[in-house]
């Protein structure tokens, strides 16, 4: 028998070496994929079948593999939108970033050293300013319990207060004056003349701004001490100026020497006070510019402790506190050109009733003195059909 050459030695050894070479690698990749395949949990041991090797003779199948693309292939254009520049702050939006704190809380009212019940007014000009002063975010709730612990009295001042509380704004109380009202042994009236400014959040300017003639009750409590014990009246509200306004009336209201709070002008504006009352508070300011503290509206009802209806509640009196800048309070002195007007005023057939820090013994007038008023001049008129009368 021929032998074969060492060429066909080589090429036959070359093939088995192939075929054999496939084989294991056929082999491993059944091994990998099985060593990934989950566990056999039946005997509880996660064994794992391993396959026989496959015969020599199998070789694994060819793979498609797909071709790259060409070289000249660009993917498509895409359209972006168009992106604004972003936007430069200038200086006016800078400064609207920064919040414009409203103005500071005023100072309490301190009354003047020849003040009587001194600590009487000062508890109800505090009253009147804790519920005038308060931020945007305020309750009046809660303002009313820094005046009193008292349930029912927070209740009810909150009630009264709420003229006064407008939410989402700032107010600013400051207090003029304060004023007695009226006096008995356990029980005072506190006439407060408050000037409130408004304004919105972000500025420090007021909006708008009211002054208002508040009536402040105490009591004396158990340690002998004044209490609060309610706000009796909160000044009213706005009356808008009407357009039939007497010229008598428009006059009184017009005047620059007579200085009104807008509680008095309400009470004007809605027809509430006498015409024979705007006739002496002209004459009066013919003399002398004054202040007026009340006409009706923040003044108690009744003269202060009876059963007897007052003049300011009917429209025929005014209260004084201030004559040509001067306090009545510091003006006792009987050589003051206070007591000079006091001496015409009690003179005049037109006024019925005169209270002062003096009593005069000439007068025409029904005059009288007391503590009460000893920090204002108090006028009372007869009404306008006695005077034509």
């Amino acid at each position: 028998m021929r032998r074969p050459s060492v060429i066909q030695q080589w090429l036959a050894l070359a093939c088995a070496l192939s075929i054999t070479v496939a084989a294991v690698m056929v082999y491993e990749r059944r091994i990998e994929a099985a060593a990934d395949a989950p566990a056999d949990s039946g005997d509880g041991h996660g064994a794992v079948d391993v396959p026989a090797p496959p015969e020599a003779s199998a070789v694994p199948e060819a793979v498609d593999v797909p071709a790259p693309p060409e070289a000249s292939a660009v993917p498509e254009a895409v359209d972006m939108p168009d992106v604004p520049d972003p936007p430069v702050p200038s200086e006016t939006d800078s400064a609207d970033i920064a919040a414009v704190a409203p103005p500071p809380f005023p100072d309490q009212f301190e009354p003047s050293p020849n003040e009587v019940q001194a600590d009487a007014k000062r508890l109800g000009a505090a009253v009147a300013h804790q519920i005038t002063n308060y931020g945007r975010n305020s309750s009046v709730t809660d303002l009313a319990a820094l005046v009193t612990a008292d349930p029912a009295r927070v209740d009810a001042l909150a009630r009264e207060a709420a003229t006064v509380h407008h939410p989402g704004m700032w107010s600013r109380g400051t207090i003029e004056y304060a004023q007695l009202g009226g006096h008995r042994d356990d029980r005072i009236s506190i006439m407060v003349v408050v000037r409130q400014e408004l304004g919105k959040q972000g500025t420090s300017d007021a909006e708008r701004a009211e002054t208002r003639t508040m009536d402040v009750r105490l009591a004396r409590g158990a340690s002998g001490v004044w209490e609060f014990e309610q706000l009796a009246s909160a000044g009213g509200q706005p009356v808008a100026r009407p357009p039939n306004l007497s010229p008598l009336a428009a006059s009184v209201v017009d005047d620059p020497r007579i200085d009104l709070p807008d509680t008095a002008i309400w009470d004007i504006y809605s027809g509430q006070t006498d015409p024979a009352l705007h006739e002496v508070m002209l004459d009066i300011a013919e003399r002398t510019p004054y202040s007026v503290i009340v006409l009706k509206t923040g003044h108690p009802h009744n003269v202060f402790g009876t059963d007897r209806v007052s003049n300011h509640t009917v429209g025929r009196a005014v209260d004084i506190h201030e004559v040509n800048s001067a306090l009545v309070i510091d003006s006792h002195d009987t050589t003051s050109s206070m007591y000079a007007l006091s001496e015409w005023l009690v003179s005049r057939l037109d006024i019925t009733e005169f209270g002062s820090p003096w009593l005069f013994d000439d007068a025409v007038a029904h005059n009288f003195t007391d503590e009460v008023h000893h920090d204002h001049l108090h006028v009372g008129v007869f009404s306008e059909d006695h005077v034509a009368g």
